[in-house]
């Protein structure tokens, strides 16, 4: 193995594209990740395309943390549909050019002998190109239903492996013209012991929410894909059932959702459901939140996997989610939750009437979900998969380099 001959660990550049200003849940999944790498063959250091809340605290664990300036661009806005298309095409390049000038630069110091690009080809285009250039193997993990462009297209025939989080991840992938050398399924992971349900009666006592009140929640930043509007909808519906049922909606706003967000509390104030629908904004004590939740609702627009139902179901709480993407995978329906027709407000409202009105299933259905998530979502498999991947890509280079 690479790691044991080298006189070291095997630097490994971890790249997380995402931005909108929130810490969301492929940079969660990161971040899980990282916390349980083996140091002694592996030295982390992460890559950020825009600074997020965790810096300091990664640094002070002994992660390398480097956070990239942000690109500036024109703003300029051509009356011309054309003078529009070719604006927007000049400035995708010129920040492709100044993140390519920036990664150029810190790739010659740091040296990796390994980029994991955490979000994909597309969003990683200039992490590619520069680690083709530079002759450093690549690792994308894809974990979304995007379009690639030709570029992306032509930049995966140099990724080595393309890690998916679901089959059908590396299915859309490999149909629209991806071509690692390698693809591979990983199912993401988390600690099931630190997700216990506590902390649910102070969040409630926070938020001026009874004890005995039943209560749905979303965990999501807030952007239309996400679906929080459809949750508005089908508690107002349930409510004709369950007058006394409260919602929260957790999550911060994310750049591209700021519209999105003013029409939810619109929506929310005109169906008269300021005092059961309480938006909380972002929290750091998401399970806590979860644990004052009898049910978690997920409602995104065809999600790649849902990190936030295993969360979920590793907490104890039953899950309501659409019958599509991620969730075919994570949710067991009937067991460990029910799968519902997606972007359907009236089935989700009887999904979760129904569910509210059996105490004893949303039990079983508890502890389904937790011995779940400990057979095929535990942290420790994940990161024992990931590094194998590791260690065949550096052997490999290794190999044909001697």
């Amino acid at each position: 193995m690479v790691g044991a001959a080298s006189p070291g660990p095997q630097r490994v550049l971890i790249t997380d594209a995402t931005q909108g200003g929130v810490l969301g849940g492929s940079l969660t999944g990161v971040l899980e990740f990282l916390g349980h790498l083996d140091r002694g063959r592996f030295e982390p250091a992460l890559v950020l395309f825009e600074p997020k809340p965790i810096v300091d605290e990664l640094r002070a664990q002994g992660i390398a943390v480097h956070v990239l300036a942000t690109p500036r661009v024109r703003g300029v806005k051509p009356r011309s549909r054309i003078g529009r298309l070719l604006a927007r095409i000049a400035d995708v390049w010129r920040v492709f050019g100044f993140r390519a000038r920036q990664l150029l630069r810190l790739l010659r110091r740091e040296r990796p002998a390994l980029i994991y690009c955490s979000n994909g080809v597309t969003p990683s285009l200039p992490v590619v190109a520069v680690a083709v250039l530079l002759g450093i193997p690549v690792i994308c993990h894809i974990k979304g239903f995007g379009r690639p462009g030709l570029v992306a297209r032509w930049l995966s025939r140099w990724v080595e492996v393309a890690i998916c989080m679901t089959d059908e991840l590396a299915e859309h992938a490999r149909a629209r013209g991806i071509r690692p050398r390698r693809f591979l399924t990983i199912f993401d992971g988390i600690d099931p012991a630190v997700c216990t349900p506590t902390g649910g009666a102070a969040v409630r006592r926070e938020l001026g929410i009874p004890p005995d009140a039943p209560v749905v929640g979303i965990v999501g930043h807030i952007q239309g894909w996400k679906g929080q509007l459809l949750v508005v909808e089908a508690v107002a519906r349930a409510r004709q059932a369950v007058p006394a049922l409260r919602c929260l909606i957790v999550g911060g706003v994310h750049r591209l959702g700021t519209a999105y967000a003013e029409e939810l509390r619109q929506r929310i104030a005109t169906l008269g459901l300021e005092d059961a629908v309480i938006l909380t904004g972002a929290r750091r004590d998401v399970l806590a939140c979860m644990a004052a939740m009898d049910i978690v609702l997920h409602a995104s627009d065809r999600e790649p996997f849902g990190r936030v139902l295993i969360e979920a179901m590793a907490a104890g709480r039953p899950v309501i989610a659409p019958r599509e993407g991620g969730p075919l995978v994570i949710v067991e329906d009937g067991q460990t939750g029910l799968l519902v027709p997606p972007r359907d407000p009236d089935a989700l409202a009887r999904a979760i009437v129904e569910l509210l009105g059996d105490p004893g299933r949303r039990a079983a259905m508890g502890k389904a979900g937790r011995e779940r998530v400990a057979r095929m979502f535990d942290i420790r498999q994940h990161t024992r998969e990931m590094e194998q991947v590791f260690d065949e890509v550096l052997t490999a280079r290794a190999g044909s380099r001697g």
